[in-house]
Order: structure tokens, then sequence, then C-alpha cells
């Protein structure tokens, strides 16, 4: 491998990461809106359940407490934590985000021979402890195929659907074009019959994150396309927040992390042409990570979908530049959805 090539594909692995500080574990509790606001953070982000196979299941709670729920699905090397900017924007929304880790990541157990489609069943277990009948969903990146898998398995549930920014199926022609090389060269190591050179990899970023996070925010604010490279010049403190959920994605080893890679370019286990409910697919023309194509892709091959692309948007600048326009997107036109 050519030493560049070998630096930015390095690189790539914190760039798929999310928000918000790690904090000590506290016991959820039941609380009014006005002490939600002001509660301290730990407080939203260190939720628990037990699932019925007796693992445990991670979450963090965000926005309105009384508002409509919403489901987010964090994108690859991410977490719980990851949603944390959404906080304040679903609160203005009277929208409740109910982010939870999936399984090996942050405070979920791993699963062993995990399935895409078995994540429909731990969100039902979620949304039955507290109490939810219908809510929406979205997902960055990698968090797609979990939206999808999801339409699939429990569509009776799901008021609204949508895909941001979203990783495709690995098996159709073209399914690389427009992507960056780092990016590619992972989606390579991902498919390869050994994890070999993909553990290696991702051990490497995890050491970087941890002994040299200020060089990978420089890094990121000089590689990404530069709709991303000039919101973190502008915010740096999303680089760092982006950091940061990224660790918490680690904190229990990167075997979660490789996993979700594989189950990424292996076989998603339904057919999106099954899908019937209806997806918004949201994508930024200037995406290197997972391009517009993919987009372009989902909206041909899902029965009900609809597909925004916009303009000068990259991977990570898309939601947060248009995260309001996103969330009400996800809200129910009618109340009686909800019945």
């Amino acid at each position: 491998m050519k030493k560049s090539h070998k630096f930015k594909a390095g690189i790539l692995l914190v760039l798929i990461t999310g928000a918000a500080l790690q904090n000590t574990l506290s016991t959820p509790q039941m609380v009014d809106p006005v002490t939600f606001e002001t509660m301290p953070y730990a407080m939203k982000t260190e939720h628990t359940i037990i699932l019925e196979d007796g693992r445990t299941l991670g979450y963090a709670d965000y926005g309105d407490p009384d508002g409509f729920p919403i489901f987010y699905f964090h994108g690859g090397q991410e977490s719980r934590l990851s949603s944390g900017f959404m906080d304040s924007t679903a609160t203005a929304l009277n929208l409740r985000i109910i982010a939870p880790d999936r399984p090996g990541i942050g405070l979920s157990t791993f699963q062993e021979n995990r399935a895409l489609l078995d994540w429909g069943k731990d969100v039902s277990a979620l949304a039955d402890c507290l109490g939810l009948k219908k809510f929406s969903i979205f997902g960055l990146s990698g968090g797609a195929p979990h939206v999808l898998a999801c339409a699939h398995t429990i569509p009776d549930r799901i008021v609204r659907a949508s895909v941001i920014s979203g990783t495709a199926p690995h098996h159709y022609k073209g399914r690389l074009k427009g992507m960056w090389f780092p990016v590619k060269l992972i989606h390579w190591f991902a498919a390869a019959k050994s994890d070999k050179n993909l553990r290696r990899i991702i051990s490497h970023e995890h050491r970087a994150l941890i002994e040299k996070p200020g060089k990978r925010l420089a890094q990121m604010q000089k590689y990404l396309p530069k709709p991303d490279r000039l919101l973190l010049k502008e915010y740096p403190h999303y680089g760092i927040e982006f950091i940061q959920g990224s660790l918490e994605a680690y904190r229990q080893g990167i075997d979660a992390v490789v996993q979700e890679w594989r189950l990424y370019v292996g076989d998603w286990g339904f057919p999106l042409e099954n899908i019937q409910i209806p997806i918004a697919l949201w994508y930024g023309t200037e995406d290197k990570m997972s391009p517009k194509y993919r987009g372009v892709y989902l909206d041909k091959v899902l029965p009900s979908s609809q597909l925004h692309l916009l303009e000068n948007e990259g991977h990570f600048s898309l939601i947060r530049n248009h995260l309001e326009r996103l969330l009400k997107d996800l809200e129910p036109s009618d109340l009686a959805l909800l019945q």
C-alpha cells in the first residue's frame, strides 16, 4: 500500500464518529421537562435496559421527554453520544431523540453472529420498555441499513423513516462510484475472506484517537471534502465531539466495529424491494464517503422513496446544517397515525 493511501485510510475511521463527552454512569429516572433540560449531561446519556436474552442495551435520551419519539441510529464508529448535538434543536421542536448503542458499542453488550435483521427486535424491546407504540426512525451512514432493517421487520410501528448519507448494499455494480479511495480501501478489507487487515487498520485508528486526538482533528480539517472541511474549521468543537463519540464506540474494544463493517458489505438478509413504507433519502452532492450515487441506487430499488440531493453538502455537514429540516420531516402529519 502506498504511504499516502495508508495515512488517509487511517483518517477515515475517525470520520465516521459523533458527538459528546464521556460521563460517569447514572441510574435512569423519570423527570419533568424543566428538570430534564437542565439535568447533568450523564443523566441523559447513561440509560440501559436488559433485553430478553440477557444482553444490556444502552441508550441516550435527548430533547423533549414528552415530545414525539424519534429513534436515531448512529453511524459506524459512533455511539449513542453521537447525537448529543441534536438535544437543543429537538427540545425547541418538542421532539424526543432516543439514540441506542448497537451491540458491542458503548454500553450495549456484544452480540455474537449478529444480523442486521436482529436490530428491529432490540428497537422494539426498547420502545416497549419506554411505553412507545409508534415512532419515527432515522440513521446516518452505517445507521442506514439498520433503518432499512427496521422498515422491513417492524413497519407497523414506524411513522416515518429517513436515511441520511447512508451506506448501501455491496452487491450492485457501481457500489463504490464517487467514493474517496481510503473509504474504498476499508470496504475492500471488510469484504475480504480474512478480517486481518480490517482489524489492523481499526486497531491503529483506535490507538491514534487515544494518543493523538489533536492531530486527527487537524487531518479532518485538511483532508475532508470542502463542505465538511469548512464546517470543522468554523466549528472545531464539532471535530472534538466526533472524536469523543468515536472513543465511546471503542469502549469495549474493536470487535463490534469490525463486526459492523462485515455486516455492511455482507448479505443484508432482506430484499430492499420488499420494503413498503416510505423512505426519505438525504445525500450531499459533495459526499465522498457515501456518495450521492448510493442514494440514486436506493431510490431505484425501494418501492416508496424520495431522494433529496442537497447541493454543496458533505458527509458530516448535511446533518449539522439541515438538522431542523430533517427532524421536522420525521414528525407525524396526522396525530391519528400514533394510535
